[in-house]
């Protein structure tokens, strides 16, 4: 028999997760700067959700976080996929830290970012 007279063999299925995914999809009221620059870093860090993920774990270690910010005047709604405990942490500092505003720990993660040197 040639190759392409064979039978055709069946293909195996992959087997299914097990495990839920440990990412959510979340949405958020941020301020419209902050949108933007999370669009930018989202080139070095490789996804907006790993940017947002990284900036929350270094946000959570430093010593004195940045200040709460003036109210922002433009606003701007966007769902991100982050990992579960980026958004409990999200959750977490903005009851804590910054008056039950989650817009301004988003700022405040951009500006962790944006710092030469981080104590930790």
């Amino acid at each position: 028999m040639k190759p392409w007279e064979k039978p055709q063999s069946k293909k195996k299925k992959k087997r299914g997760k097990t495990e839920p995914s440990s990412d959510v999809a979340k949405r958020y009221t941020l301020p419209a700067s902050v949108v933007g620059e999370i669009r930018e870093k989202a080139h070095e860090y490789g996804s907006q959700g790993r940017v947002l993920q990284v900036a929350a774990e270094l946000l959570v270690r430093v010593e004195s976080p940045p200040a709460a910010e003036s109210e922002p005047f433009e606003k701007a709604r966007m769902t991100y996929r982050i990992p579960r405990r980026t958004a409990e942490i999200i959750d977490t500092l903005s009851e804590t830290t910054y008056n039950a505003d989650r817009a301004q720990v988003f700022a405040a993660c951009m500006k962790v970012l944006k710092m030469k040197k981080i104590k930790i």
